[in-house]
């Protein structure tokens, strides 16, 4: 699955935009390894857990809709459609992202992949925060796509247009210099306008039998039901909603789900009843089977009106194949830069970088591709500062290439033989630990008001937290933890 932001890389307002931004690839099989801890090490049950990316793109800043292709075609089916509300700066663009073979966690190697440009299927976007849902017919390889700007829902042949010419010229900002990362403009892709005279139209889902289009109007909070074959209106109904987002349908219950922004909830429309009017094809049952026939001779295909179109491809100059990142600090060609082994010199010398104005020469993703975690240059969020997330009050510090440590997170482990143990518990002789590993004597442990400190305690240990030295007084209660244990 992946997900794709509505971001021109300005690292929270920090620093002028660079545009090199895009969806994001995750893989959620719990046998994929893709679950780390802040120090990098795989994710335990105490831990606060970070999601490792399977992949990532960077064509496609300012995205509001993202949509996974069911094709067979490829050989990994990682094909996603993405809305660039970039473009070339006057309209959004269609673009294609195909991941290919994912680098994999822990990797940055974006050398295959393949993104295609659509610049004649234009779109616009609506008001900020307005989702644009996109969606992708199996069988009829339609792709829809919600269009708020312009009150439209487009359809787009997903198999159609052709190479036209490379990309890198027009758009100079990608992922990868290699020849095998296709970065290429595509022509005559045949587009046709599916509904139109909508208010704001966000979230669109399909039917499970692929014969109903939903789509929600982010304005009116209404969500209208189209039927695919004939583009007619078949229902429309009114929810207490005014900010309506994307929508699914269950492939279990059937249910059709949609999220509201305004209440930050997840809303499901059930049947109350039987259907008084149950639903009924608009297109005649002699063009559904005149249709079938000809799809069964010649393949699917779609009936909107195919313009004259001839694509004359051009040869790319081998000049444009450049690194979009040689001269940030991060310049270097080795895809395995990831290691204390391959350490790159250029990223080492990032570690005591200040000049972090908006304006300033360091580019603040090649901290990120260097390894750096915890950086004075890094912006956080929630109150954490540097980029790390540390609890509140506590300041972080990076282990290049690995994670972070934090000053206010501690570790309680079962004593190791032969250290010291600096806690006793019925179940035995424990240590405690600073978040990097080191030994910390509890008589020099002190505690600062205002600041959020985090225990971890491996092993079967059981712990209490008391106001004085007197293991035998009441515990202290916590919140979400009354017996403070």
């Amino acid at each position: 699955w992946a997900v794709c932001n509505d971001s021109l890389n300005t690292y929270l307002d920090t620093k002028e935009p660079n545009y090199f931004m895009g969806p994001t690839l995750y893989n959620s099989d719990p046998s994929n390894g893709n679950t780390v801890n802040a120090a990098g090490d795989p994710c335990g049950p105490a831990d606060e857990c970070f999601l490792l990316h399977s992949d990532m793109l960077h064509e496609a800043p300012g995205c509001i809709g993202l949509a996974h292709d069911p094709e067979t075609a490829t050989a990994f089916g990682n094909v996603y459609w993405a809305f660039d509300t970039t473009g070339d700066r006057t309209d959004g663009q269609l673009v294609r992202f195909d991941f290919q073979q994912p680098h994999g966690p822990g990797s940055m190697d974006h050398n295959f992949a393949s993104v295609r440009r659509y610049p004649e299927v234009k779109l616009r976007r609506g008001p900020p925060g307005v989702h644009a849902g996109m969606v992708v017919h199996p069988g009829r390889r339609l792709l829809f796509i919600a269009v708020p700007g312009n009150g439209t829902v487009l359809a787009v042949d997903a198999d159609s247009g052709a190479f036209a010419r490379t990309a890198r010229e027009e758009y100079p900002i990608f992922s990868s210099r290699l020849p095998s990362f296709e970065y290429s403009v595509w022509e005559c892709a045949a587009v046709r306008i599916f509904a139109h005279g909508l208010d704001t139209p966000s979230g669109l889902a399909l039917s499970h039998d692929g014969e109903r289009l939903f789509v929600a109007e982010h304005a009116t909070g209404k969500i209208v039901a189209f039927e695919v074959a004939s583009g007619a209106v078949l229902d429309v109904t009114a929810t207490e909603f005014a900010s309506i987002g994307g929508l699914a349908v269950s492939a279990l219950s059937r249910y059709l789900y949609f999220v509201d922004r305004d209440t930050n909830t997840l809303n499901r429309m059930t049947p109350t009843g039987p259907c008084p009017t149950p639903y009924v094809g608009r297109a005649s049952p002699a063009f559904a089977q005149a249709y079938e026939a000809a799809a069964a001779d010649v393949g699917v295909f779609d009936l909107a009106p195919k313009r004259a179109c001839t694509v004359d491809p051009v040869v790319p100059d081998a000049a444009l194949f450049d690194q979009v990142h040689d001269d940030t600090g991060y310049a270097s060609n080795d895809t395995d830069v990831q290691g204390a082994a391959r350490m790159d010199a250029d990223a080492a010398l990032l570690a005591n970088r200040t000049d972090c104005a908006p304006d300033s020469e360091l580019n603040f993703d090649a901290l990120l591709l260097g390894g750096f975690y915890c950086h004075a240059c890094l912006p956080g969020t929630g109150g954490h500062g540097a980029g790390a997330s540390c609890d509140p009050g506590g300041t972080c510090a990076n282990v290049q290439w690995a994670g972070f440590t934090c000053d206010n997170h501690f570790m309680v482990e079962p004593a190791r033989r032969g250290k010291l143990a600096l806690l006793s518990s019925r179940r035995g002789k424990l240590e405690l630990l600073s978040s990097d590993g080191a030994g910390v004597d509890i008589e020099d442990l002190r505690l600062t008001y205002g600041v959020t400190y985090r225990f971890t305690v491996g092993g079967e240990a059981g712990l209490s937290i008391h106001r004085t030295g007197d293991a035998d007084a009441a515990p202290l209660e916590l919140p979400g933890n009354d017996c403070g244990c």
